[in-house]
């Protein structure tokens, strides 16, 4: 399972805006995304699966970097969560440093938003745990409909 995006803008100083660019520029030399899935596996302190392993490094580098980097400088998407009339399920890990916060502050913000929060899960460990989020997903599109 692979996350989203959160509404704010992605502070420099967090421990994936500091990884993240150096691992991209090692995956375009090599053209390949193994110096970025090491990065991330590093972060979060864990090797990930060989099946999460393998769908990370099946993307394309370029296509990859061009959203990493999107996402390091876009800043925020909203000026007011408020207005969204849209449901929203925003999943997170407890122990993610860069986003906990954030993705805390705008399920508080958006009318129609389920917040689910991870135990015992950084960033990356999130995205390890779609059992914990995919019964979420269903109620969030059974709601849409």
């Amino acid at each position: 399972m692979i996350g989203g995006h959160q509404p704010y803008a992605v502070s420099p100083e967090g421990p994936l805006a500091r990884v993240i660019p150096g691992a991209l520029a090692a995956s375009r030399r090599e053209d390949s995304l193994e110096p970025l899935v090491q990065a991330l596996e590093t972060v979060s302190g864990a090797r990930f699966p060989p099946e999460v392993r393998a769908r990370y490094l099946d993307n394309d580098p370029a296509a990859i970097e061009a959203a990493s980097s999107t996402m390091l400088a876009e800043g925020p998407i909203s000026s007011d969560l408020r207005a969204w009339q849209v449901r929203c399920l925003i999943h997170i890990g407890v122990g993610d440093a860069d986003f906990y916060e954030q993705a805390q502050r705008a399920a508080n913000e958006i009318p129609n938003a389920e917040f689910i929060a991870i135990e015992d899960a950084d960033h990356v460990g999130a995205h390890l745990r779609p059992g914990q989020v995919i019964p979420a997903v269903l109620r969030t599109l059974r709601a849409a409909s």
